[in-house]
């Protein structure tokens, strides 16, 4: 009987020991969430997160010919970026023609300059400066279009492959995004105000860690999906060629460029002289007024040269001029008549 009885004492105890552990477990159940929350956060922290399958596609490789590994290019993301400068003889028609183009194709101009100005010769220097924002598809088509309206003197491309970094970009908003969650659910079932101001606190933190990352990847999937094109165009007289020529085409054209040199200076000089004939009527009134005024003082000094010239032979030629006859023989006589007197 006594062991009955302490068997089945035993077998209570159990029973009761068990149902208070239960009711343990369950009543701390809620409130070890945010407990562990903090530990799979710090783990979140290291970056310890799940590739998204999105990336694993991205990253798909395979083995070439050669042995190397080849990239998946299909789903890359490259940010082109292509630079023109070119001449035409219309600016207004090729601006008007490119803006139509990029409207044709989907895209938009981000930024257009046209800039007025003239040359040491006085002609008319004009150019612009576009940057045109084209869908990536559009692209070469955009570029043949330009190249087939305007003379190409520089063109260069550069393609920025951003995949990795668009990668990395995505997995932690995915990871921020699991974190989101998680921590509305803590909040949900917080209990005391402690752990509730704190998933608060960290769920704002969170958030505004998203928008940012979410920001940064529109802006990459605007770059992506537009590619962006500066065009400087100048507005020339002749294309600048881009094909070496010949002896005798450059002698040709040598002969025609000196020639027509030549004639715009003519024009030029002639231009010059129009325009400035009212200065040039007030300088050759001033030049002859001088020399009015310079010829007469030379004048009048050759008259007074001349007149006090004539003066002084005048007198030299009374000094020297010969004593009358009937005037030689009385100053002759007299001494003999005095002679005879004094006999």
């Amino acid at each position: 009987m006594k062991k009955r009885s302490i068997r089945v004492f035993g077998t209570a105890m159990a029973l009761v020991m068990g149902v208070m552990l239960t009711a343990c477990g369950s009543s701390s159940s809620d409130s070890s969430g945010y407990a562990k929350y903090a530990a799979t956060e710090t783990a979140a922290d290291y970056g310890v997160y799940e590739e998204p399958a999105a990336a694993m596609e991205m990253a798909d490789t395979s083995a070439g010919t050669d042995g190397q590994t080849q990239v998946n290019d299909t789903s890359r993301k490259l940010i082109k970026t292509v630079n023109l400068d070119t001449e035409t003889e219309d600016l207004d028609q090729t601006v008007s023609l490119i803006e139509q183009k990029v409207t044709g194709l989907g895209g938009y101009i981000e930024s257009s300059n046209i800039y007025n100005g003239t040359t040491y010769s006085g002609r008319s220097s004009r150019s612009a400066s576009i940057t045109a924002r084209v869908p990536a598809v559009n692209l070469d088509s955009f570029v043949d279009s330009v190249e087939g309206n305007t003379n190409i003197t520089r063109k260069s491309v550069n393609v920025d492959d951003i995949t990795l970094t668009y990668v990395d970009i995505e997995s932690k908003r995915n990871s921020l995004r699991t974190e989101e969650k998680r921590l509305l659910e803590i909040l949900e079932s917080a209990e005391t105000v402690e752990d509730l101001i704190t998933v608060e606190d960290k769920l704002a933190d969170v958030r505004y860690e998203l928008e940012s990352i979410e920001s940064q990847i529109r802006s990459y999937d605007n770059l992506v999906d537009y590619s962006t094109v500066y065009l400087n165009i100048e507005e020339v007289v002749k294309f600048t060629p881009v094909e070496k020529e010949s002896a005798f085409s450059r002698m040709g054209k040598g002969f025609m460029e000196n020639l027509s040199d030549v004639g715009e200076a003519i024009v030029d000089f002639l231009v010059w002289f129009v325009s400035h004939i009212p200065g040039l009527i007030v300088f050759a009134i001033v030049v002859v007024i001088i020399v009015l005024i310079i010829r007469a003082i030379v004048v009048g000094s050759k008259k007074k040269k001349a007149k006090k010239m004539q003066m002084m032979y005048q007198a030299a030629a009374q000094n020297a001029a010969p004593v009358p006859s009937n005037q030689a023989p009385q100053q002759a006589k007299e001494p003999e008549k005095g002679n005879d007197g004094n006999k």
